[in-house]
Protein backbone atom coordinates (compact mmCIF):
# COMPACT_ATOMS: atom_id res chain seq x y z
CA UNK A 1 0.00 0.00 0.00
CA UNK A 2 1.11 3.56 -0.69
CA UNK A 3 1.08 6.16 2.11
CA UNK A 4 1.35 9.93 1.69
CA UNK A 5 3.94 11.86 3.66
CA UNK A 6 2.82 12.78 7.16
CA UNK A 7 1.65 16.41 7.22
CA UNK A 8 3.69 18.44 9.72
CA UNK A 9 3.67 22.11 10.71
CA UNK A 10 7.31 23.11 10.26
CA UNK A 11 8.23 26.72 10.95
CA UNK A 12 10.60 28.79 8.83
CA UNK A 13 14.30 28.20 9.35
CA UNK A 14 14.21 24.41 9.18
CA UNK A 15 15.61 22.48 6.24
CA UNK A 16 14.24 19.03 5.48
CA UNK A 17 17.28 16.83 4.89
CA UNK A 18 15.17 13.75 4.25
CA UNK A 19 11.57 12.76 4.81
CA UNK A 20 10.28 9.19 4.73
CA UNK A 21 7.80 9.80 7.54
CA UNK A 22 4.48 8.69 6.09
CA UNK A 23 0.89 8.62 7.32
CA UNK A 24 1.31 4.93 8.14
CA UNK A 25 0.19 4.29 11.71
CA UNK A 26 0.17 0.80 13.23
CA UNK A 27 -2.80 1.71 15.42
CA UNK A 28 -4.85 2.53 12.31
CA UNK A 29 -3.36 0.40 9.53
CA UNK A 30 -2.21 -2.65 11.48
CA UNK A 31 1.22 -4.23 11.26
CA UNK A 32 1.07 -5.41 7.64
CA UNK A 33 3.10 -2.47 6.26
CA UNK A 34 5.90 -2.44 8.81
CA UNK A 35 8.24 -1.68 5.89
CA UNK A 36 7.29 1.95 6.66
CA UNK A 37 9.05 1.63 10.03
CA UNK A 38 12.73 2.25 9.36
CA UNK A 39 15.60 3.99 11.08
CA UNK A 40 15.67 6.95 8.67
CA UNK A 41 12.23 8.53 8.80
CA UNK A 42 12.87 12.26 9.10
CA UNK A 43 15.73 14.69 9.58
CA UNK A 44 15.31 18.43 9.98
CA UNK A 45 18.18 20.90 10.30
CA UNK A 46 18.20 24.47 11.55
CA UNK A 47 21.33 26.27 10.33
CA UNK A 48 20.97 29.32 12.59
CA UNK A 49 20.62 27.25 15.77
CA UNK A 50 22.79 24.35 14.51
CA UNK A 51 20.08 21.94 15.65
CA UNK A 52 19.04 18.61 14.18
CA UNK A 53 15.75 16.85 14.74
CA UNK A 54 16.11 13.19 13.82
CA UNK A 55 13.36 10.57 13.77
CA UNK A 56 13.68 6.84 13.29
CA UNK A 57 12.06 3.56 14.25
CA UNK A 58 14.26 1.20 16.26
CA UNK A 59 14.91 -1.55 15.61
CA UNK A 60 14.09 -0.91 11.99
CA UNK A 61 11.23 -2.92 10.43
CA UNK A 62 10.38 -4.51 13.77
CA UNK A 63 6.75 -4.03 14.85
CA UNK A 64 7.89 -4.36 18.46
CA UNK A 65 10.12 -1.29 18.14
CA UNK A 66 9.59 2.36 19.02
CA UNK A 67 9.97 5.77 17.47
CA UNK A 68 13.15 7.51 18.62
CA UNK A 69 13.10 11.28 18.25
CA UNK A 70 16.32 13.18 18.99
CA UNK A 71 17.15 16.85 19.30
CA UNK A 72 20.88 17.30 18.69
CA UNK A 73 23.08 20.41 18.82
CA UNK A 74 26.39 20.81 16.99
CA UNK A 75 26.23 17.22 15.68
CA UNK A 76 26.79 15.90 19.21
CA UNK A 77 24.91 12.62 18.67
CA UNK A 78 26.29 11.10 21.88
CA UNK A 79 24.64 13.75 24.05
CA UNK A 80 21.26 14.84 22.60
CA UNK A 81 19.54 17.85 24.15
CA UNK A 82 16.31 15.89 24.31
CA UNK A 83 14.93 12.55 23.21
CA UNK A 84 11.56 10.88 23.08
CA UNK A 85 10.98 7.13 22.80
CA UNK A 86 7.38 6.25 22.01
CA UNK A 87 5.08 3.97 20.04
CA UNK A 88 2.58 6.84 19.79
CA UNK A 89 2.69 8.57 16.44
CA UNK A 90 0.52 11.39 17.82
CA UNK A 91 3.04 12.03 20.59
CA UNK A 92 5.92 12.11 18.09
CA UNK A 93 4.11 14.54 15.76
CA UNK A 94 3.23 16.83 18.68
CA UNK A 95 6.83 16.82 19.85
CA UNK A 96 8.25 17.57 16.39
CA UNK A 97 5.83 20.47 15.97
CA UNK A 98 6.82 21.77 19.43
CA UNK A 99 10.56 21.47 18.81
CA UNK A 100 10.46 23.37 15.49
CA UNK A 101 8.72 26.29 17.19
CA UNK A 102 11.09 29.24 17.68
CA UNK A 103 9.76 29.80 21.19
CA UNK A 104 11.01 26.33 22.10
CA UNK A 105 14.39 26.14 20.35
CA UNK A 106 15.44 29.79 20.92
CA UNK A 107 16.98 28.76 24.26
CA UNK A 108 19.50 26.67 22.30
CA UNK A 109 20.58 29.53 19.99
CA UNK A 110 22.81 31.16 22.59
Amino acid sequence: MYYELQPLRIQAGWKIEFNNFTEYDMDVHGSNDFIELNEDLLRLYNVKANLIIDLGWYPGYDINGDYLLLLVKDYNWKCPLDQIVSKSKKEIIACIEKWVCHDFYAKYCR
